[in-house]
């Protein structure tokens, strides 16, 4: 007869009381055994997505969190928790990495925790100063800020705004792009309206452009604090996957922001874009004539730009 039927009989307290103990020993085994990631797995029951709330969404976080992708822990999928979870796809090598977690994601998400497998150390690490994190240190202490170069696009698909926007070979982006500080440094900030709340700003140390700032927007981790005094080479971000900011796709832009302005972010469109695609482009072929001869950012004088070069023969009004 269907368990339905009126006239089966309930079951005895004797087979209730064993059923309990069963499921007490099944649930303390898996905690003898290292498998709380199962329990915590367990509430998670629906695909996660940005603007979901609850406490499934709170375990999905203290997930993230035990893998090493430091992630707020707030029961609210927000941009933050977004982004952290296309890093762990980026990292785990999940197609596509969209942010959004479903049976696969946390199936993997749940087997790094209960292994114990961590985000890459070796994206994390922040390299000394006695460490050569650069081969491509120009003769002036400046270099290309992405590498590898090889999943940078040409030259010729960059574009400008207020920065200089450089694209990578098939949105690649997290820890295989990884963002390098141009020159000499300190990390100012980390987090720009409209390019990221990860997005690092660099106070160049040295040389003819000593105090003026570089942004670097789209970014996604930042990978060393603010305060933080990093060296030409030094990873201090990866590209961000996925929207970062007001972006639609994997990309640096790169800015240049004299320190005459008075704020560390940013510029009017086109005010310093051309001075830095002249940077990022003599740096990108090898050359380190512009960096080593620009005295200032482009100034704005009676609404008109222009770049002035320390032996004063070239200037653009």
């Amino acid at each position: 007869m269907p368990a339905s039927n009126p006239t089966t009989s309930a079951p005895r307290p004797g087979h209730r009381r064993h059923a309990l103990i069963g499921v007490l020993a099944l649930t303390l085994a898996l905690l003898a055994s290292g498998a709380a990631s199962a329990l915590a797995a367990a509430p998670i029951r629906r695909v996660l997505r940005l603007g979901d709330t609850g406490a499934d969404v709170r375990a999905l976080q203290t997930m993230l969190n035990e893998v090493g992708i430091t992630t707020g822990v707030d029961g609210q999928f927000g941009s933050l928790t977004k982004q952290s979870v296309i890093t762990f796809q980026v990292d785990a090598h999940l197609s596509p990495a969209s942010g959004t977690v479903g049976a696969h994601t946390l199936a993997t998400l749940d087997q790094w925790v209960s292994s114990g497998q961590h985000k890459p150390a070796s994206v994390r690490t922040t390299p000394t100063t006695t460490t050569p994190v650069s081969t491509t240190v120009s003769s002036t202490g400046w270099v290309f800020p992405m590498r590898p170069k090889r999943l940078v696009v040409r030259p010729a698909a960059w574009t400008q705004d207020q920065g200089v926007d450089i694209g990578t070979v098939g949105n690649a982006c997290g820890s295989k792009v990884v963002e390098v500080a141009m020159t000499a440094g300190t990390i100012v900030q980390e987090g720009i309206d409209g390019f990221g709340s990860a997005a690092p700003i660099l106070k160049i140390a040295a040389g003819p452009l000593a105090g003026d700032y570089l942004y670097y927007g789209h970014a996604m981790p930042a990978i060393v604090p603010v305060g933080t005094h990093v060296v030409a080479g030094q990873p201090i971000a990866e590209v961000g996957c996925g929207d970062v900011g007001l972006s639609s796709a994997p990309h640096l832009e790169i800015g240049l922001v004299p320190s005459s302005l008075g704020v560390t972010c940013c510029v009017a469109f086109h005010q310093t874009s051309q001075q830095m695609f002249d940077i990022v482009d003599g740096l990108w072929t090898g050359s380190s004539a512009v960096p080593a001869t620009v005295t200032r950012a482009a100034l704005v004088t009676h609404g008109r730009r222009r770049i002035e070069h320390v032996a004063g023969i070239t200037r653009r009004s």
